[in-house]
């Protein structure tokens, strides 16, 4: 029943908001249930996905309970970018979700 290996419920940008600087993730159940979380930088998450890992984004509905959103992926334009849609802006694409 698992499917991704991580979930990110939230990101910091830099002080520009041009970029993410810090994601905040959670481990993934058996279950797909949505584990504890934890904050990783933007080239951790890169890392991780570079060596297999499995990334998708997760809000709170109305009734508090998690949504499941999109897979996340690196794209490099000029340098490297977290996306959950392939685009050729110049900018991560997570901005629906909350910030920390």
């Amino acid at each position: 029943m698992k499917k991704f290996d991580y979930y990110v419920s939230a990101v910091e940008y830099n002080k520009d908001k041009t970029h993410i600087t810090k994601l905040r993730i959670h481990s993934v159940g058996q279950d797909g249930s949505v584990g504890a979380s934890q904050e990783a930088t933007r080239p951790q998450v890169i890392e991780l996905i570079k060596k297999g890992k499995t990334f998708s984004s997760i809000v709170k509905n109305a009734e508090g309970k998690w949504a499941y959103g999109s897979k996340l992926e690196v794209i490099e334009v000029t340098t490297e970018f977290l996306k959950t849609k392939q685009d050729n802006s110049l900018r991560d694409n997570l901005e629906n979700l909350p910030q920390f």
